[in-house]
């Protein structure tokens, strides 16, 4: 597979409007936000398919409704019935449903692209 450049940034930086925009989603969405960031990074190894997030019986009630709802979001969204949502808003209040949700999304789209382009899911 022919690669636009090393890594995600040097292609990004092909159009310096999307680096920028990439830039500010990086910082204020995915690395920050209101939700726990640990719960963010495992929510990010489980789309990038980490062996480790496989089974979820180790993760605690709020990691495991997360992942689950990486699940739905990912794979299929029918998932995300009324007992998920019912274990999700005792987890999380509303602003980190809404945080965890646009990261777990914007994180889903770059690891897709940064496989199309021939870099691994994640750095």
């Amino acid at each position: 597979m022919r690669r636009l450049g090393s890594t995600a940034d040097e292609i990004r930086s092909l159009v310096p409007d999307a680096l920028a925009s990439w830039r500010e989603i990086r910082e204020n969405v995915l690395e920050r936000g209101v939700v726990d960031q640990r719960i963010k990074e495992l929510c990010y190894r489980y789309l990038a398919n980490d062996p480790e997030v496989t089974d979820l019986t180790p993760f605690s009630d709020p990691e495991r409704a997360a992942l689950e709802w990486t699940d739905a979001i990912a794979y299929d969204s029918e998932r995300a019935g009324d007992d998920l949502w019912a274990r999700l808003h005792r987890s999380f209040s509303e602003a980190e449903l809404v945080d965890l949700g646009c990261a777990i999304g914007f994180e889903l789209g770059q690891q897709h692209w940064r496989r199309t382009v021939g870099l691994p899911a994640r750095d």
